[in-house]
């Protein structure tokens, strides 16, 4: 859940994208739970006060954790729109075919 979601029970675009984010570090560890051992309370309390991010799974292009990274900022209005994650991953894709 984004920071202003569990901090003031917002949810808009920009929570969608954070949600995103934790799906595509999902998907990157192979279905791995978000927050390994870490408690509902503990990962909140982190999120919120520390400004904690998962590390990046191993073998996550550079490109896609860039991405996941844009995805968690803090800050809603610093997170890209739907429209800029689709046109980042048709480039991500367009330089893989070229390899």
């Amino acid at each position: 859940m984004a920071p202003e979601t569990m901090q003031q029970r917002i949810y808009s675009n920009k929570t969608d994208v954070w949600s995103y984010g934790i799906m595509v570090w999902e998907i990157y560890a192979e279905g791995c739970e978000p927050y390994p051992n870490l408690s509902n309370i503990q990962t909140r309390a982190k999120i919120i006060v520390q400004n904690y991010r998962m590390e990046m799974p191993k073998g996550t292009p550079p490109s896609v954790s860039q991405l996941i990274t844009q995805c968690w900022a803090k800050d809603p209005n610093e997170r890209p729109a739907f429209s800029t994650i689709c046109q980042t991953l048709k480039d991500i894709a367009a330089k893989e075919r070229m390899k």
